[in-house]
């Protein structure tokens, strides 16, 4: 699968649809009457909150920017909505991509990173033929039924290699 079909898919779709932190370990002393050493364990990475509470809102996110219809109607699931030549490029690159029977798209979200309210992922998008691609995409938090929105940056970045 090429790049171009790749994104292109993926744009249908998007259009269409730790840091490491310092943590000490003190061994209790109380039983000594001199000071003892105290061990210290420096960058341990924080655990990270479970991805699998975000990966199910991102594919729905996703999944609704891969469905059917107009991409007017999805304008919830992008980060400041879908302006009317955007949404025209939308649905044309989709309508091109599903005569292409590239649809639909099944998706997998791996490597989240949740930076403070914007959430980076990388989505690996197959085709009904059997093609993937893989892109980092940011979402935002937002009004759709999923509670996250694609970013405007990753929606805009996706659309314009698909063109």
């Amino acid at each position: 699968m090429t790049l171009k079909s790749l994104v292109t898919g993926v744009a249908a779709a998007a259009l269409v649809g730790g840091a490491a932190a310092g943590v000490t370990s003190i061994a209790s002393s109380a039983g000594s009457q001199a000071p003892a050493v105290q061990p210290v364990v420096w960058d341990i990475p924080m655990p990270q909150a479970p991805p699998a509470q975000l990966e199910a809102p991102l594919l729905q996110t996703l999944q609704a920017l891969a469905g059917g219809g107009s991409f007017v109607g999805k304008a919830s699931y992008i980060q400041g909505g879908i302006g009317r030549i955007e949404g025209i490029a939308a649905d044309r690159a989709y309508n091109r991509a599903a005569a292409e029977g590239k649809f639909p798209l099944t998706f997998d979200v791996a490597n989240i990173d949740d930076a403070g309210g914007v959430v980076s992922a990388d989505v690996t998008a197959t085709s009904a033929l059997g093609t993937t691609a893989t892109q980092n995409v940011q979402f935002v938090p937002g009004p759709s039924p999923s509670g996250w929105q694609m970013s405007k940056a990753s929606a805009l970045s996706l659309l314009s290699a698909a063109g």
